[in-house]
């Protein structure tokens, strides 16, 4: 019999971010509302340096929803933030 399950995995699209913000810096943030799968900066690929943006990856939906809402809009290193959901 064939299983088939079902992910209720949100990615999370989060941008405005400060520069010098780290990938275990963002993780630690989100951690407060769920298990986070992963975190993903995005960075410049000549100069390595981050472009601003990065995507989290959370576990479970409704936490992800929570997470939006706690976290969009807060000043981190003196920016407020952008969190969405990321459009596929």
């Amino acid at each position: 019999m064939l299983s088939i399950s079902y992910s209720n995995n949100m990615n999370i699209y989060i941008s405005n971010l400060h520069f010098s913000v780290k990938e275990d810096e963002l993780k630690q943030l989100f951690e407060q509302y769920g298990m986070v799968k992963s975190v993903h900066l995005i960075l410049d690929k000549k100069t390595k340096k981050s472009k601003g943006f990065a995507f989290v990856e959370i576990d479970n939906e409704e936490d992800a929803e929570r997470a939006i809402l706690a976290i969009n809009g807060k000043d981190i290193r003196g920016r407020n933030t952008k969190v969405s959901q990321a459009k596929n």
